[in-house]
């Protein structure tokens, strides 16, 4: 529970003066016979209904004028304070009426709120104060001896001591109140600091408790959930991979997808005590920008691999298929002829890899952009019927239009890739569909390409994005490799659905207000 900062020592010394007088005021007319004031009530009446304003009209000035409240205020109301205690000290019948102990409270506020000499000032007021009502009641009661101040010397010792340890409690206060201004300042630089680089972290973070409810979570991890996951439930895959881990901490976590449209996660626990509650810290790397990342130093290697490949075997290459067609030119028996077409064709087939290596390694970074998938559909579907697709073969059947980011220009060399393949294995009576969408739990866009041919085995369905695998005799089995390649570079995925009539692929790409890091 933090401190109230309104009530300031000055705040609550004026709700004092006010519990006081009204506390005398009470007691002199609440009984039959006033407890207090007896040997001059109307002085004791006049000076508490005066003091009892005074103190309501400086208490409301207080908290009105707030911080502008002018620098004599506070020692006059100290001034005051002193004149009137010792005016209800007399007129409750001196010292010995007791109410001289109230000058102690006064004392002890001044030292608090003037500190330094101004404190001291008030505690030698307070003592001037007492021995001169002591002197003047003798003198009016016409004592023995007026000159008799031992009572009222011992309450001036008692406001020196007084002012001298509260001066030195306000001091050790006003230093123990400084340090923790700096240390608070200092955690609060670093809280900000630790939010900063939290929310700014391209790892999800989450911190849930026991029940596995969240109780923080950074951008990047409500950004892979698609939610702010703040105060949710944690999903069931990640706590059964929670329970896992808990059973044995020294176990790999494999990637999991929390829902069917999900990014592939890489899940990572670390226990967190607090001191006063048992909390978990959760990882989460998404695992299309690790592999980006991952490319990314793939492609530098085959940059220089295919560097090697270009020179080494391009050459021979042309060696080969030039000494094939010089071998052409002459009579050659059909045996002969037949043998050399095998070697221009494998030739090419050679060759067609190199430039296909060489592309992919050559390729340059993606630069995404958000793009309508409706219109660039229709782009793609009008530029494939001028090469003598119809209608009936390419079939656009989403009337929702749905936003992505996106290179444009791999996106269409995959789309591209996708029809032509499946032109290739489906013949000219293939028909091609084209549907998007948004899901329901991330909002993430997705696209899917299915064709209506014979589809894909099981056998051959765990090798597609595999490279250099192909079931074509005139294929290079880089086509899908690549095409999921660029997906990664641009934090998408691409995946072959299974059960479904022909073969059918989705990409499902990242948000489109998701900027790529």
């Amino acid at each position: 529970m933090g401190i109230n900062q309104n009530w300031t020592p000055a705040r609550i010394y004026n709700v004092y003066r006010i519990a006081i007088a009204s506390a005398l005021l009470l007691l002199h007319f609440a009984p039959a016979s006033p407890l207090l004031g007896k040997h001059d009530p109307p002085l004791f009446e006049t000076t508490i209904i005066v003091y009892l304003t005074l103190t309501l009209v400086s208490t409301a000035l207080d908290f009105r004028l707030a911080r502008r409240r002018p620098l004599w205020m506070q020692p006059l109301a100290l001034m005051v304070d002193l004149i009137v205690l010792v005016l209800i000290v007399h007129a409750n019948g001196g010292l010995e009426g007791g109410l001289a102990v109230l000058l102690l409270v006064t004392v002890a506020a001044g030292n608090i709120l003037l500190r330094g000499r101004l404190g001291y000032l008030v505690a030698s007021l307070a003592t001037l104060a007492v021995m001169f009502e002591q002197f003047y009641f003798s003198v009016q009661q016409q004592l023995s001896s007026p000159f008799q101040l031992t009572e009222s010397g011992l309450l001036g010792i008692a406001f020196f001591m007084v002012s001298l340890i509260i001066q030195q409690i306000a001091r050790r206060l006003d230093q123990s109140e400084y340090i923790a201004r700096r240390q608070r300042a200092a955690i609060d630089r670093l809280e900000a600091l630790n939010q900063q680089i939290v929310q700014r972290m391209r790892t999800g973070v989450l911190v849930f408790n026991r029940d596995f409810i969240v109780q923080m979570s950074n951008a990047s991890a409500d950004n892979l959930f698609g939610v702010a996951m703040l105060g949710r439930h944690l999903p069931g895959p990640l706590i059964e991979r929670h329970q896992r881990w808990s059973d044995n901490p020294q176990l790999p976590l494999e990637t999991i997808k929390v829902s069917e449209q999900s990014p592939a996660l890489s899940p990572r626990f670390a226990n967190m005590d607090t001191g006063h509650e048992t909390q978990t810290l959760l990882f989460l790397e998404d695992s299309a920008r690790v592999a980006q990342e991952a490319q990314q130093m793939n492609l530098a290697s085959l940059g220089r691999l295919s560097a090697t490949l270009a020179h080494e075997i391009r050459n021979p290459l042309s060696a080969i298929n030039h000494a094939t067609e010089l071998l052409a030119d002459g009579e050659r028996s059909d045996e002969d002829r037949q043998l050399l077409n095998i070697i221009r064709n494998h030739v090419t087939r050679v060759n067609g890899i190199i430039h296909d290596v060489l592309d992919l390694s050559r390729r340059s970074r993606s630069q995404a952009e958000r793009l309508s998938l409706r219109e660039f559909i229709n782009e793609l579907c009008e530029q494939r019927k001028l090469q003598g697709l119809t209608d009936e073969q390419l079939v656009h059947a989403s009337p929702n239009d749905t936003l992505v980011r996106f290179d444009r220009n791999q996106l269409s060399q995959i789309l591209n890739n996708l029809v032509d393949n499946a032109l290739h294995h489906g013949g000219a009576k293939s028909k091609i569909t084209f549907e998007y969408g948004r899901h329901l739990n991330t909002d993430l866009p997705w696209l899917r390409i299915r064709d209506n041919g014979k589809g894909i085995s099981d056998e051959e369905a765990q090798f597609l994005f595999e490279p250099f695998y192909t079931t074509a005799s005139n294929g290079n089995g880089l086509g899908l490799y690549v095409c999921r390649e660029l997906c990664q570079a641009n934090q998408a995925t691409l995946d072959y659905e299974p059960g479904q009539q022909g073969a059918s692929f989705v990409i499902t790409f990242a948000h489109p207000n998701r900027q790529f890091q």
